[in-house]
């Protein structure tokens, strides 16, 4: 029985460890930059501002992960970008984008365009501010959602979308009640 033992011992060992790899989620630090839409199609996009993730690219760019959540169905649950910034000289670009649906549990390539940006849509302005301006995050209204793993990133979506439309729902209330003021005649 010893004998036994000593030879599964280095395959155990050897399979604890791999369960332990296995086990062990990549986590990221997330940050909102950038929301629009309207009620029930609002797109939020995330950052991962984690440095370890962001890579140094030749000619001093950098990459940065960036993921955009759907609240509308028929959409992908999300599409992650892969955006080059320079900021030396105030550019961006998309190097890479792939469109997830859990439905099928897979990744597909997605539409861009790897040209600099010379007008860059305002999330692409907000993803380069992220990286080159970082004490201005909160002044940009970018919020800090924390560290957590991608799955848990995705997950914060629907709630993220509650949030926006109570806001949106506030809005239109306030906006019908001023228009009420300004319509009364003054006494």
């Amino acid at each position: 029985m010893i004998a036994f033992t000593r030879q599964l011992l280095p395959a155990a060992l050897l399979c604890s460890a791999l369960a332990a790899q296995a086990s062990e989620v990549l986590k990221g630090d997330y940050w909102v930059v950038h929301y629009q839409g309207a009620l029930g199609k609002n797109q939020v996009f995330i950052a991962d501002g984690d440095p370890n993730h962001i890579v140094n690219r030749p000619g001093g760019a950098k990459s940065l992960g960036v993921y955009l959540l759907y609240e509308e169905p028929g959409k992908p649950n999300f599409t992650a970008y892969d955006v080059e910034i320079d900021c030396a000289k105030n550019r961006v670009r998309i190097m890479g984008a792939a469109d997830f649906r859990s439905v099928f549990n897979e990744f597909h390539n997605a539409k861009y365009s790897s040209q600099w940006q010379s007008k860059p849509d305002p999330w692409l302005a907000q993803s380069r501010d992220f990286v080159c301006k970082p004490t201005e995050r909160q002044a940009k209204k970018m919020e800090h959602l924390g560290v957590m793993s991608a799955s848990q990133m995705s997950k914060a979506g629907p709630q993220l979308f509650q949030i926006l439309n109570r806001e949106a729902a506030k809005a239109a209330i306030m906006q019908k009640i001023d228009e009420g003021f300004a319509q009364m005649s003054a006494k």
